[in-house]
């Protein structure tokens, strides 16, 4: 089994290659499965893999770093239960140090569980555009420590969503992270793009990690310091529908919720919601810098619309910049606020909410 670990800062694009990737892999005959991380314990990830049919298990509250005993018998888990050729492992956008942490482990503590064939981290072009050019980033410095060190130690880099900026721009972009750093592969992707995310596969799958792979230089401190000043709200709520207008009415609450919080804080990092029922799904996805205007409004309106009526799941996890009491209040009073002419029932299934500690890998190899 050939394990490529896959990281990048929240709201990347990293749920959205794999994806794709998965999908091109089961068209050539291969067995494919996915391993989620995330600080939180409701992981919208894992469940949108699922509604796809990919086998995904996932590792929770806390980082592949500091659960790696638990990343190993998740990695044994689906081993034994679906053999996969190929697994994916898809680290929390927060963490960093992967190589030392993670990687190193998997190759001389762990080899037993399978090939460490590849580390991929994923980055915004527009955030990587200016990071390397000294603009103001949308995190504060502590943060914008951990997204730099994300983007040090990748063996692959791949600046994503280049569909989102001019062919010159990007060009740039890439001839400054080329300079900046020597070490990693360079791809451009736009991971909606199947041919770009092919070219991703063929990289990942026939080039194997450097034998040199260097172990980061990181102020664990610092690092602790920007994951501190994240929120990590997950909710799970039961809602039942009877008509279109309830379906209408879910669909404005989902809009609600993301326009409170993006005019008190602004969406650093990523908003995510997953909804399911009647064997359809909708996914919202708001990572940082997202427009949040009428073709936004227009997209979630249309997903949510298609579901149907009917007794519906839906999980939010809110991942971002800002206060777990604020950012949990405003998801409440809004899923619950009285509706008028609507027989919609809501109930809270389970909520959690995390700020995570200071971070204690299980192992680190230099």
């Amino acid at each position: 089994m050939r394990i490529h670990m896959v990281g990048g800062f929240l709201g990347s694009g990293k749920t959205t290659a794999i994806s794709q990737a998965a999908k091109i892999l089961v068209q050539r005959e291969k067995r494919v499965g996915i391993i989620t991380n995330d600080q939180g314990k409701h992981l919208v990830d894992t469940a949108f893999y699922r509604a796809q049919d990919f086998p995904a298990l996932e590792v929770t509250g806390g980082c592949f770093c500091c659960h790696f005993n638990d990343l190993s018998e998740q990695i044994e888990k689906i081993a034994r239960e679906y053999n996969p050729d190929i697994l994916f492992a898809e680290s929390v956008g927060s963490c960093a140090d992967i190589v030392a942490t993670v990687v190193k482990p998997l190759q001389e503590i762990r080899s037993d569980l399978g090939e460490a064939a590849s580390y991929s981290v994923f980055v915004d072009v527009r955030l990587l555009e200016r990071f390397l050019t000294g603009n103001e980033m949308p995190f504060s410095e502590d943060v914008t420590y951990i997204f730099a060190k994300q983007i040090e130690e990748a063996s692959n880099l791949i600046i994503n969503k280049i569909d989102l900026m001019d062919e010159e721009r990007v060009n740039k972009v890439a001839a400054m992270a080329g300079e900046r750093y020597p070490r990693a592969v360079i791809v451009l992707q736009n991971s909606l793009d199947e041919t770009n995310v092919e070219a991703w596969l063929e990289l990942i799958e026939g080039k194997a990690l450097p034998s040199d792979l260097p172990s980061l230089e990181i102020d664990y401190d610092r690092y602790a310091s920007g994951e501190q000043e994240m929120a990590w709200v997950d909710s799970h709520y039961a809602v039942e529908v009877g008509d279109d207008n309830d379906l209408k009415l879910l669909a404005e609450k989902v809009i609600e919720i993301v326009h409170r919080i993006d005019q008190i804080q602004h969406i650093k990092g990523h908003l995510k919601f997953q909804i399911e029922g009647n064997g359809k799904n909708a996914k919202v996805s708001i990572p940082t810098l997202q427009a949040i205007d009428e073709n936004f409004e227009k997209e979630v309106r249309v997903k949510i619309g298609n579901l149907g009526k009917g007794k519906l799941q839906l999980w939010i996890n809110a991942l971002i910049v800002g206060n777990v009491e604020r950012l949990q209040a405003i998801t409440n009073e809004i899923m619950f606020a009285p509706c008028a002419d609507s027989a919609i029932k809501i109930e809270e299934l389970e909520s959690f909410t995390r700020v995570p500690g200071y971070p204690k890998p299980t192992y680190r190899i230099n």
